[in-house]
């Protein structure tokens, strides 16, 4: 499929609006903590449910990585698809320095399980603010159909914190190897190298990218 100038300018136009109004749903939620200061851990905690890293709720949560730190804030991920490595190597360098402490299959995992697609993606911001978008089967490209925000939905949250604690049981951590740089891949004699069936899973999952019709 070719695009002229025109298709491109919209293209980055709808990306970075759709990336302003994420970034958005953070920054409301930075100054309720920075106004109220709540003493609850919980209050800190952010979960998300994601198609993959390419998606404009975990590009924006990349782009506040300093003002996530500044404030303390635990993020967890769930992913139905872990590609593009490189977006994925970025968010896990701002999910692993908000939580240092932690072992990464704390922290992001996988739900490779192809029904996992049928679910929306979601971020809870904690226990009072949610973002609910599309289902996971749209493509990026197709996507913003769906977008509720709200700043006041504990019964909403509490919700959306159980279905995440659900996928979160059966989903995998993602395999350390695509977390890393390809630099940082050295191969020796105890490396098992990566799992074929997470691959063919992932391959799967490009194979949709490519054919998705679906509307939601």
């Amino acid at each position: 499929m070719r695009f002229n100038s025109q298709d491109l300018q919209h293209h980055n136009n709808a990306d970075t609006l759709s990336l302003n109004r994420h970034e958005s749903y953070f920054i409301q939620y930075f100054q309720w903590l920075d106004d109220e200061q709540p003493a609850d851990l919980t209050a800190r905690q952010v979960t998300i449910i994601a198609r993959s890293p390419s998606s404009p709720v975990i590009q924006a949560l990349t782009s506040m990585a300093d003002d996530l730190l500044t404030r303390k804030i635990a993020v967890q991920v769930v992913f139905a698809d872990v590609d593009p490595e490189k977006e994925l190597r970025d968010v896990w360098s701002v999910i692993s320095e908000l939580s240092k402490k932690s072992e990464h299959g704390h922290l992001v995992r996988w739900a490779n399980q192809p029904g996992v697609l049928e679910a929306h993606e979601q971020m809870m911001l904690g226990q009072n603010m949610c973002w609910l978008g599309d289902a996971m089967r749209r493509e990026p490209g197709r996507r913003d159909g769906f977008d509720l925000f709200d700043t006041d939905a504990p019964h909403t949250c509490r919700i959306g914190i159980q279905s995440f604690a659900a996928m979160w049981k059966f989903a995998k951590p993602v395999p350390k190897w695509l977390l890393r740089e390809a630099s940082e891949r050295r191969p020796n004699a105890t490396f098992a190298g990566p799992d074929h069936r997470a691959l063919a899973t992932l391959s799967f999952f490009r194979q949709l990218e490519k054919s998705d019709t679906l509307c939601h």
